[in-house]
């Protein structure tokens, strides 16, 4: 690997574990109880959902995410558990389930949304209108690459 690519490299890798670190400690300063990540945005996939359709069913919502309905089963119960979602049979298909988000769930997602918007507010604050566009011209190009 030649040095601009090596240089490339460690930036992302570094990029990627101080956002993760930040996010985990805005979490910890403006929630009372520990969220994982992967929690927050399971929650946010359910809200995808719902703002889409009207009851946002399992399979949906595990298709957003890109997992298997047992791989969602087991977090939902966790996030059931800690009293972020709730679960409802379908009254016409007994197999089915409905996921609703609670006000606890939905102040999760708004702390969430509150750190990326300080985040982007803070990587933008010093950047020219040009430098903005080309920065998202850049990012969209490397997003390109891991979707």
């Amino acid at each position: 690997m030649d040095f601009t690519k090596e240089m490339l490299n460690e930036i992302l890798i570094k990029l990627f574990n101080v956002v993760l670190f930040s996010e985990e400690e805005f979490f910890k300063r403006k929630m009372e109880e520990k969220v994982t990540l992967k929690s927050v945005h399971v929650l946010e996939a359910i809200k995808r959902v719902e703002l889409e359709e009207k009851n946002a069913s399992m399979s949906k919502i595990a298709s957003a995410l890109g997992v298997t309905a047992g791989t969602l089963t087991v977090v939902l119960k966790k996030l059931e558990k800690k009293g972020y979602v709730t679960r409802k049979q379908s009254k016409e298909d007994k197999r089915k389930y409905y996921i609703n988000l609670t006000k606890k769930a939905e102040k999760v997602i708004n702390v969430h949304k509150e750190y990326h918007e300080n985040m982007v507010d803070m990587i933008t604050r010093n950047l020219s209108k040009r430098e903005e566009e080309s920065l998202v011209d850049l990012l969209s190009k490397i997003k390109y690459f891991f979707s």
